[in-house]
């Protein structure tokens, strides 16, 4: 698929804002992008992957400090059992389970229905892009045309824990398995600014695994750091790229939204902290 260039719809460089995955997680994004729009960041296209194209595609629709808030208005109001109707990822049922999933994604499918504004992603106000991973070869597919709503399902179709998605008789997984933070997306469209929220940006040691489970989990987690690693290497010195502080969640189950005003609370903090910081050195 070709690349479309970003238009010079405002003055200053053209801004791609990089949502990354996360799950539970995504509501950091919340806060990291209330943050960053009370301080007059507009974007010009907006990618996504996983939790992070769910966020994405709200923010693309109104891209304005009254976006963010029916964003987080949707994220209080999310509960364990909207989205995941079995308690529990064990080890014995990963193993044992005779189907393709643990869980049901008709959850899922609602809440993007409901936060979904637009049905296409040629009606999206801001140009809006997510990624999501073929089951068969391996590949990332970035998906800029048709429906929107499978396609967010796809990119965020947590493997093992919700079923593949079929788009045209393809079937797709997380993004976040091949590109969970999609820089490269951000430089292949042209951006010249990335502002990018990545809910993995802090530091923390890892735990040593106590269970196979364990292992597959961090193993995931090391795969996808290291290619954000490497994206970030490749970010030539013309483009600039902020890659924005997150909050350290501490011991949290995939399926655990209880905590999630308090991690938009923590996450707008932290950013608007570091933004603050970062304008003042600019002007000193």
């Amino acid at each position: 698929m070709s690349i479309r260039r970003l238009p010079f719809g405002r003055k200053g460089p053209r801004t791609v804002f990089v949502l990354g995955g996360g799950g539970n997680l995504g509501a950091v994004q919340v806060g990291m992008l209330r943050a960053v729009m009370d301080r007059g960041y507009v974007p010009d296209a907006v990618v996504g992957c996983s939790v992070g194209a769910l966020n994405a595609a709200a923010i693309a629709a109104d891209p304005t400090p009254a976006g963010v808030r029916r964003l987080q208005d949707i994220w209080l109001a999310l509960r364990t059992a909207d989205l995941f109707p079995t308690s529990r990822l064990s080890a014995v049922r990963l193993i044992s389970q005779k189907s393709r999933s643990l869980a049901p994604n008709l959850g899922l499918t609602k809440l993007i229905a409901g936060a979904l504004s637009f049905e296409r992603f040629e009606e999206s106000p801001v140009r809006f892009e997510v990624v999501a991973t073929s089951l068969t070869s391996g590949d990332e597919r970035w998906f800029s045309k048709g429906p929107v709503a499978p396609a967010i399902l796809a990119s965020a179709a947590l493997p093992g824990v919700y079923p593949p998605v079929e788009i045209d008789g393809e079937l797709f997984i997380d993004g976040g398995v091949v590109n969970n933070v999609p820089i490269s997306r951000g430089l292949a469209l042209g951006g010249e600014r990335l502002v990018v929220f990545h809910v993995g940006n802090f530091n923390r040691p890892r735990p040593m695994p106590r269970r196979p489970l364990d292992v597959l989990l961090q193993s995931f987690s090391i795969a996808r750091n290291h290619r954000f690693s490497l994206d970030v290497e490749q970010v030539p010195s013309s483009v600039e790229l902020i890659v924005l502080p997150a909050v350290n969640p501490g011991a949290l189950r995939y399926n655990d939204f209880s905590r999630s005003r308090h991690f938009i609370e923590a996450g707008h903090s932290v950013v608007a902290s570091f933004l603050d910081a970062r304008a003042a050195a600019a002007g000193a």
